[in-house]
């Protein structure tokens, strides 16, 4: 009987056992809402606290965020895992990102040479200076979410996403906090993040939004709002005690004094949330993107310390990883449409979309659309290029291009200093469309102790505006030393002019042709010291002026200006003059005194100049990069004073006829004809500093005829040869080089000093 009772009770106590669990499985799991509050380059510590999540089990349901929490929980709620995102922050060249620039060999031709060799630029509007609305407007940043995003088209509900999200802005004109829930995603975490002084803000149809931060940091209502249970919160935000040494700058005062709201709602936000994960980062802030895998590092430990309470919490609620379906990214999608989206069109939509090389009726790639943003924003017309994506019947998309066009007129200013031309000041005043439709005008003129002026205006023609009239004045003042077998004995004084038109055809993006008329007047005025070395003190002035023409072909498809990296640059160039009308002032009795300096030939004919040179740059393990060089040039004339080539010195310069030949001061030889061989090296040991050195090896004869006679039979001592070496830097003012120079000719150093950008 007690046997029949106990296994009664036994089989009641299983059947209650799975009813208990049937009932369980009924019961609804709850719902785990993460918040990743905002904190710029803090904001990467969000992706070591997802590993740790992941790796016990705990998969929220819903996300919200603000500013690096929006982009950072927007890549989580597609899908990407944080071991994928952690990888994206190793690979991501932050300067860049956080940066307006594109590689110059993205740049069109007839804009590289200005192309970011300013260290102010203010816009002009209505004939008064205008500050602009942010230093970054986030051109790359935009660009690099589209590209993780691809092809995300506007969306009607951020929910339908693997796992809801949405993220926070505040819109300028109401001054209300807005939750973004649809749309463009893409614009809505540049718009989440648009700190108010740093980046410009982001214009989405009527509104104009910074930062969500300003007033909310910590979206937990919003989690709630969406169906969350239980809230994990994850807060770097901001500073709450700072000194005034963290108020140095103007951005600094200016971001500070935007976030007092978003500082005290952060502390009632973080109230409200169930478990509240905060990282020591050791002290590193918002602007360390530098240290973006330590700072990860943080978020990951700081998840850790608390990885008891982190099971506990799975376990409790029964919670288990589940890793959610990326969104579909074709490797191709079908254009039916294309629009553009500009709120201040000078520039023709059918410019754009030719520019863009997109056309309509074809299957483009992310890659595809990625180059079709740089050849637009290359152009220089547009201060912002972004498109967005419209999903249409079936497979097809409608595809905007969204510009922000340039301001119309713009002040560019930099400084600089070298110890071959002096200290100046560089001011540029640039107009686009501004004396007439598609055109483009540039007045530079540097403030120093050699004086330039350099006047251009291109005017447009054809369909893709790759035809261009050219009208150019060019004029420059420098003092240069005269050498006597590498002797410095005097100086005189060059003044060049220049004025002419032509027509370029721009064949590429890094190809270009041209043929130009010019007038051109050169005068040499030596100094007291040159005319008492050579005894004629009736030597007043030297010169020439007459007419010509040019003729050039050019390709750059160099990465920078100034620190290349790759790529090469090939100039040919061929300046013919008519026979040119002689300008001086001197006796006939001191020209003899003159002796073999051939300044004076009084009926001189026509002559011409031809010049090719080539310049190659490599990079090999991503910190060392190896250049080449090669050059040549010929003249007809014998002169000393007209129809020659400068040599020598180390800088930066377009200027035709000048020949940097490192041994040699600036403007230490000048020949008729030469040819050189040179090569380069660059270290990098920290970021945006070097380790260089130059080589380089020349020869120069009297006529052209000699050159290969000479290249063939001359000795190897007769070569000229020279180095350099020292150091490098990128930086904010523009590039900065000290470099140590010698020679096998002369017994003499030379020190190449320079620093910001060169006129």
């Amino acid at each position: 009987m007690k046997t029949k009772l106990l296994l009664v009770i036994i089989i009641l106590f299983k059947l209650s056992n799975v009813a208990f669990s049937q009932e369980n499985d009924t019961i609804p799991k709850a719902k785990i809402g993460l918040v990743l509050s905002g904190g710029a380059a803090k904001g990467l510590a969000h992706i070591g606290v997802l590993k740790v999540l992941e790796e016990i089990g705990i998969s929220p349901d819903y996300i919200t965020g603000t500013s690096m929490g929006a982009v950072v929980g927007a890549l989580y709620s597609m899908g990407y895992t944080a071991d994928e995102i952690s990888e994206m922050n190793k690979n991501a060249d932050w300067e860049m990102l956080l940066s307006d620039r594109i590689p110059l060999n993205e740049v069109v031709f007839e804009e590289k040479y200005e192309y970011k060799r300013y260290i102010w630029g203010i816009p002009i509007r209505n004939y008064e200076f205008k500050l602009p609305s942010g230093m970054i407007e986030g051109q790359q940043l935009e660009k690099f979410f589209a590209s993780l995003m691809w092809p995300l088209p506007e969306m009607e509900s951020y929910d339908s996403l693997p796992i809801p999200f949405h993220c926070m802005g505040v819109d300028l004109i109401s001054g209300k906090l807005i939750e973004f829930d649809s749309g463009n995603l893409q614009e809505s975490i540049k718009a989440s993040m648009s700190i108010p002084s740093i980046f410009a803000p982001e214009i989405i149809d009527t509104m104009v939004f910074v930062d969500g931060g300003v007033l909310r940091n910590f979206p937990v209502d919003e989690v709630k709002e969406m169906g969350a249970d239980y809230v994990i919160g994850v807060f770097v935000g901001f500073e709450e005690e700072v000194t005034k040494e963290d108020l140095f700058s103007l951005s600094d005062v200016l971001s500070r004094a935007t976030v007092f709201l978003g500082i005290f709602d952060s502390k009632e936000q973080m109230k409200k949330t169930d478990l509240l994960i905060e990282p020591d980062l050791h002290g590193l802030g918002a602007s360390d993107f530098a240290r973006n895998k330590k700072i990860e590092h943080y978020g990951e430990v700081a998840a850790l310390e608390i990885q008891k309470k982190l099971y506990r919490l799975a376990d409790s609620l029964n919670l288990s990883y589940k890793p959610v379906k990326k969104i579909d990214q074709p490797e191709k999608i079908f254009i039916k449409e294309i629009k553009v989206i500009n709120d201040r069109p000078f520039v023709a939509d059918r410019f754009i979309i030719r520019r863009s090389g997109i056309k309509e009726g074809s299957f483009v790639s992310k890659e595809d659309m990625s180059e079709a943003v740089d050849k637009i924003y290359g152009t220089q017309y547009f201060r912002k290029v972004t498109y967005t994506l419209k999903k249409l019947d079936g497979e097809n998309y409608r595809l905007y291009f969204k510009v922000k066009e340039s301001t119309r007129a713009f002040l560019n200013i930099a400084a600089h200093y070298d110890n071959q031309f002096g200290p100046g000041v560089i001011t540029n005043l640039t107009l686009r469309n501004y004396l007439a439709p598609e055109s483009r005008a540039t007045v530079s003129l540097n403030i120093a102790e050699n004086p330039a002026l350099r006047i251009n205006i291109n005017k447009y023609w054809g369909k893709n505006q790759r035809i261009m009239d050219n009208y150019f004045i060019d004029w420059y003042q420098n003092e240069h030393s005269f050498y006597d077998n590498y002797i410095d004995i005097g100086s005189y004084n060059l003044n060049h002019f220049m004025i002419g038109g032509g027509i370029r055809y721009s064949i590429a993006v890094n190809q270009q042709i041209g043929i130009l008329g010019f007038y051109e007047i050169q005068r040499i005025k030596p100094k007291d010291n040159l005319r008492n070395y050579f005894g004629v003190p009736s030597f007043e002035i030297y010169g020439h002026r007459g007419f010509g023409y040019k003729l050039n072909f050019n390709v750059n498809t160099t990465d920078d200006k100034f620190f290349p990296s790759k790529g090469f640059k090939l100039d040919i160039s061929y300046k013919y003059n008519f026979k040119p009308k002689l300008d001086y002032e001197i006796n006939d009795t001191d020209k003899v005194a003159m002796g073999p300096v051939t300044f004076f030939d009084e009926d001189p004919e026509d002559f011409y100049l031809g010049y090719t040179s080539l310049d190659m740059y490599l990079t090999v393990f991503k910190k060392l990069t190896l250049s080449v060089k090669a050059a040549t040039g010929i003249s007809s004339s014998p002169s000393s004073g007209i129809g020659n080539f400068v040599v020598g010195g180390s800088y930066y310069t377009e200027r035709f006829g000048y020949i940097p030949f490192v041994g040699m001061s600036f403007s230490e030889s000048i020949v008729s004809n030469f040819g050189l061989l040179g090569g380069g090296i660059d270290i990098q040991i920290v970021p945006r500093v070097y380790l260089s050195s130059r080589a380089n090896i020349g020869f120069y004869t009297e006529s052209k005829d000699d050159m290969l006679d000479y290249v063939a039979n001359a000795p190897w001592k007769s070569y000229l040869k020279g180095f350099s070496a020292g150091i490098r830097a990128n930086t904010i003012l523009g590039p900065i080089s000290v470099m140590y120079s010698d020679n096998d000719f002369d017994e003499n150093i030379r020190w190449y000093v320079s620093v910001g950008y060169p006129f």
